[in-house]
């Protein structure tokens, strides 16, 4: 654990802010033009196949490369920033990048991270409020990446493939809704007083909301 620092180092957020949020609108996209295609059937399915596989698909694994190594970068610059307004982080600033890689912990940790983060930035008397967005990211980002696993068992006889489908689709519309909310934190949090080099005089918050 680490207590909050008055005097901490500022790293700017707002380049890989606008760099994120654009990146995560292009998945976004790419997926909403994805289950339109698959949904309401466009084309051929010659056609349908070519265009998932070829360009949506290719196009949204390259962006979200990129946006996985630049976001992690945010993250731990947030992660940072967050030390100077008072609130308590739970974990160390390295657990900002492993905490995405060791098992069994990147159930949580990430989402701890980014609640305290998300606190650090809000005014002491609305901290012990619950980090709605946060938790509406991480939760969609969890159950789509189950939805994802479940789609990849092996398919057995009867109604399997039609419910490997509708899997499919629910993953998709759940990395979507996850894709949009952490947009939408990205710049609350950037354009808020983590994001910014000015810091508030108040004590040390040690009441931690989960």
């Amino acid at each position: 654990m680490v207590s909050g620092q008055q005097q901490a180092e500022f790293l700017p957020l707002r380049g890989l802010a606008n760099v994120l949020a654009g990146l995560l609108a292009i998945v976004v996209a790419a997926i909403a033009a994805r289950l339109a295609v698959q949904l309401l059937s466009l084309g051929t399915a010659h056609w349908r196949r070519s265009l998932i596989d070829s360009r949506l698909d290719k196009a949204a694994d390259v962006t979200i490369l990129g946006l996985s190594i630049l976001f992690v970068v945010w993250f731990r610059r947030a992660r940072i920033n967050a030390e100077r307004h008072a609130y308590r982080q739970r974990r160390a600033r390295a657990w900002a990048f492993w905490g995405w890689i060791v098992p069994i912990v990147d159930l949580w940790f990430p989402f701890q991270i980014m609640g305290d983060i998300w606190r650090a930035g809000l005014p002491p008397e609305q901290r012990r409020k619950t980090a709605w967005l946060p938790a509406l990211w991480w939760t969609c980002w969890l159950l789509s990446g189950m939805s994802f696993g479940a789609r990849a068992m092996p398919a057995g006889s009867g109604p399997v493939p039609h419910i490997t489908t509708a899997t499919h689709v629910s993953a998709l519309v759940l990395l979507a809704i996850a894709g949009a909310t952490l947009i939408a934190i990205i710049r609350k949090v950037t354009n808020g007083p983590v994001g910014s080099p000015l810091t508030w005089p108040s004590r040390v918050d040690d009441d931690v909301v989960l």
